[in-house]
């Protein structure tokens, strides 16, 4: 099979599958390891620890409140015959960059004089063609875990919106070890609890 047949059949099956070229984020330490890729449309992340599938695909996104003042997404709906509610599908990847830090700070009180804040850092910026809509989320892959956090740049198709649901997903792999506090709208001052993740009440 000569160089051009390979790329072609690889071509294919990456569109059969739906899915989109895999961006990857390690940890400083290389231990942690994230995949994000569209998986029609959908923007999918999973995570790795040494090589160990820890938190398979799960999905991103958001669902929308109907809005028809600054926004009115029933009539972006109907013009682009597609579902202006869903911030969870529709999306094409822009733009991906990266970025490194590894700094000290010192904290004006608590347990540690001088804190170290090293990670690497992957930013995906979406594009909802249908509405002419971007979505930002931005992964960071620390040694001992990893973070994201969505953002929404200034834009015409999205300058005011209410969310409805929130859909972003952690389809851990098994019973792990977390360390939680119980949910309270208005205090974040517990004690964790270490416990099996089937355990969380």
């Amino acid at each position: 099979m000569n160089h051009q047949t390979f790329l072609a059949l690889a071509c294919m099956a990456l569109v059969a599958n739906g899915m989109s070229g895999a961006e990857k984020l390690t940890s400083p330490d290389g231990d942690i390891s994230l995949t994000f890729e569209l998986r029609d449309g959908r923007p999918t992340y999973f995570v790795d620890f040494k090589g160990k599938e820890v938190i398979a695909p799960s999905g991103l996104g958001f669902d929308l409140f109907s809005e028809s003042g600054r926004n009115s997404f029933d009539q972006q709906g109907k013009k682009a015959a597609a579902d202006a509610l869903s911030l969870k599908d529709g999306f094409e990847l822009v733009n991906t960059t990266r970025d490194s830090v590894d700094e000290n700070w010192e904290p004006v009180w608590g347990e540690e004089t001088l804190i170290r804040n090293n990670y690497n850092e992957m930013s995906v910026t979406l594009r909802q063609p249908a509405f002419d809509r971007t979505m930002v989320v931005r992964f960071r892959a620390y040694d001992d875990g990893i973070g994201f956090r969505y953002e929404f740049p200034g834009q015409p198709n999205l300058n005011y919106f209410v969310i409805a649901e929130e859909n972003t997903e952690f389809a851990m792999t098994g019973d792990h070890t977390a360390y939680w506090i119980p949910g309270d709208y208005d205090t974040q001052e517990y004690n964790y609890t270490k416990s099996r993740l089937s355990e969380i009440s």
